[in-house]
């Protein structure tokens, strides 16, 4: 069985809420504001060598009044091109998750105490060089309840992990540009592919200068690029030096600069968009 969740097309959220029921489409915040777990970091990026476990520890934080009660499994996920997310509790091909141990699967949180969760993982010693990718799920015993809404929701965070075995790495690659709409607004996207073994992001601002003679300071998006998969990336347009205020852009837009992505790897961007 497979569950599906909306991730932000700023960037990829490790820790996702998901609240199922017959009216979550409609009420998924109301839902996450009835669940009421912190969880830290939102995101694993770990590294490991065949036959070497590795042990991480996921910070759970109860806000609410009494001890909570929670159920805590691995699932796989596979992320879309939509930006959205698939999370499967079957195995799919190739899954690593039979190289993962947690602590426990059901869990009692006392309020305002964090408790330390931990897991592991141990890639067998012939494992070849690739990406691991799991999810730990963390899902309320109790159904959340929504105010006004008759039917109880159940509310699940799945928090990502990613564990690179052996050497490998992204490789990212301009494949194009176009102007999309995203919500509402014509934004520049960038079509990167990715060559490598391992999933990558960009990182840094570029310069853009639109059709008013206006200079625009443009972040890419964070969203991860999967080995092997081509995806489009939005550029924010913000103010220079103001990257919390985004603005409208003034069709066309001239965009230069360069890229991180990886330990070592950039991407200088030269690019004109009109609509």
């Amino acid at each position: 069985m497979t569950r599906r969740a909306a991730l932000s097309r700023r960037g990829h959220s490790a820790a996702i809420l998901l609240a199922t029921g017959i009216a979550a489409s409609t009420i998924g915040a109301t839902a996450q504001a009835q669940f009421s777990l912190a969880v830290s970091p939102p995101r694993f990026e770990l590294s490991s060598k065949p036959g070497e476990r590795v042990r991480e520890v996921i910070e759970l934080t109860h806000r609410d009044t009494q001890a909570g009660a929670y159920k805590l499994k691995t699932a796989d996920w596979t992320f879309r091109p939509d930006a959205s997310v698939d999370f499967s509790d079957e195995l799919l091909p190739g899954s690593c998750r039979p190289w993962v141990a947690i602590e426990r699967r059901d869990l009692s949180i006392t309020p305002g105490r964090p408790y330390r969760f931990r897991f592991e993982v141990t890639p067998p010693a012939d494992t070849p060089p690739m990406e691991c990718r799991f999810a730990v799920m963390i899902e309320g015993q109790q159904p959340a309840a929504a105010p006004g809404v008759p039917v109880a929701l159940g509310a699940r965070i799945g928090v990502i992990v990613y564990v690179a075995v052996g050497d490998v790495a992204p490789v990212l690659e301009l494949a194009g540009s176009s102007v999309q709409m995203v919500d509402g607004q014509a934004t520049p996207m960038l079509k990167i592919r990715n060559t490598g073994t391992a999933h990558g992001r960009l990182a840094g601002f570029l310069a853009g200068t639109d059709a008013s003679g206006t200079a625009l300071e443009l972040q890419a998006s964070t969203t991860p690029i999967m080995a092997g998969e081509t995806r489009d990336i939005a550029l924010v347009a913000n103010k220079p030096g103001d990257t919390e205020t985004a603005v409208a852009v003034r069709f066309p837009i001239t965009v230069t600069g360069k890229l991180e992505w990886g330990k070592d790897g950039s991407l200088p961007i030269d690019q004109r968009f009109t609509r």
